[in-house]
């Protein structure tokens, strides 16, 4: 079966001072794929992540979103930033906020969608990962 590529990284690699943290990676996540990244700490799991967005330079290798390559900065960086969501090891969620409201939040401040439609769809991913009973809960 053919992959539709959506991200695409060839012969990546990322070095901490003598530190190599990613080594000639090579990776296709396909459109409507999820994919899960494993591994010890310090095996390089968030920095392949944070490279993908472009929050991580690479030294070497290509990578590539829907056929294109990542955008160096500026208003195509920030355009690539908005489509893609990132939860870090530290998701620092607002703490006033209930688990829908901060589901809710970038689709109403990013997207500029009504309350409405994003709290529905937040409510059908909460759903889709066993959490919809705790979307009142701070």
């Amino acid at each position: 079966m053919a992959v539709d590529p959506l991200i695409e990284m060839r012969d990546v690699n990322k070095h901490y001072g003598k530190l190599h943290v990613l080594k000639d990676i090579n990776l296709t996540v396909g459109r409507g794929e999820v994919v899960v990244v494993i591994g010890p700490s310090g095996s390089g799991k968030s920095t392949l992540c944070r490279a993908i967005n472009r929050l991580e330079p690479v030294e070497s290798g290509t990578i590539l979103l829907d056929g294109h390559p990542l955008p160096d900065e500026g208003r195509e960086l920030a355009k690539l930033r908005a489509e893609v969501g990132m939860v870090f090891q530290s998701f620092n969620l607002f703490a006033h906020k209930t688990v829908l409201a901060n589901v809710s939040l970038a689709p109403l401040k990013v997207r500029k969608r009504s309350r409405e439609d994003a709290d529905r769809r937040s409510r059908e991913l909460l759903e889709r990962v066993g959490l919809l009973a705790h979307a009142t809960r701070r």
